[in-house]
């Protein structure tokens, strides 16, 4: 799955907080994906499909996933 910064030019300063919230976006996403609890699959599955309508973008498939998941905490 390919998850990496859209546009690879981007490396003034000016970018540095844009790249660095890709980043972590990228590190939970991995860390959701490398779940095996089998109660969390479908939250898998559904943040799999939100990276590949957002490639390139991380951050928004993490936000799109986490405006349509459902909280188990309340």
């Amino acid at each position: 799955m390919d998850m990496q910064p859209k546009d690879t030019s981007l490396i003034g300063a000016e970018y540095a907080p844009q790249l660095q919230i890709q980043l972590q976006a990228m590190e939970i996403i991995d860390e959701i994906l490398s779940g095996t609890d089998l109660a969390e699959q479908s939250a898998r599955e559904s943040l799999r499909g939100h990276v590949s309508r957002w490639p390139g973008q991380p951050e928004r498939a993490l936000l799109a996933h986490m405006m349509t998941i459902q909280r188990t905490d309340r």
